[in-house]
């Protein structure tokens, strides 16, 4: 069964901004990757950052149109997922030889989320994709690694960005083992079940 553009973008009969806007992140990977493999970083850079703000502008868009749902939500998650990926590839294109000096910290940024959401499957039979704070700040770090390396040349941001998306992963799996379902938990002492 194949899915068009316009049924993901539609909801309920009609177009809904909040997923165009989802979508738009997805979309402007190829860009991205263009005009980085065409040697032209800081245009690349500037694409990245009209992209990665979309990740903000979504979900206020959905709240203020009154009409944030599920769909929008997963829909934000799986694209959070592919550009979270893309991101790798952005860094290894611009920054070869970072993969060699850092590999433990990308294999923690790139594969530690892939494993929890293996091990939350395991777990619960769904995957779950908590809204803790430390989650918050991962991704904010991991969005912000390609252009903060780029702008300060600080490899120490990977290892930052490593260490708080791996604590953030390993806070999440103590909350399911605690019995932890509410993804709008703040964090792992939280309330365990649903609100």
């Amino acid at each position: 069964m194949s899915v068009s553009y316009g049924q993901i973008v539609m909801e309920e009969g009609s177009l809904k901004l909040a997923n165009v806007v989802t979508v738009s992140r997805g979309v402007l990977i190829v860009p991205i990757l263009l005009l980085e493999s065409y040697h032209h970083l800081g245009y690349a850079i500037a694409v990245y950052l009209a992209a990665s703000t979309t990740d903000l502008i979504d979900g206020w868009v959905a709240r203020q149109s009154g009409r944030a749902s599920e769909y929008g939500a997963r829909l934000d998650a799986i694209v959070d997922n592919f550009f979270s990926v893309a991101i790798l590839f952005f860094l290894l294109l611009s920054y070869p030889d970072v993969a060699s000096r850092h590999w433990m910290a990308l294999a923690v940024l790139f594969g530690g989320p892939l494993l929890y959401l293996l091990a939350s499957w395991l777990l619960t039979g769904k995957l779950m994709m908590f809204h803790f704070w430390s989650a918050k700040a991962g991704a904010l770090l991991l969005f912000a690694l390609w252009p903060v390396l780029y702008l300060t040349v600080w490899e120490g941001v990977i290892g930052l960005a490593a260490a708080v998306v791996g604590i953030s992963r390993i806070e999440q799996i103590a909350f399911i083992l605690r019995g932890g379902t509410n993804l709008d938990a703040p964090h792992m002492f939280a309330t365990v079940g649903e609100p």
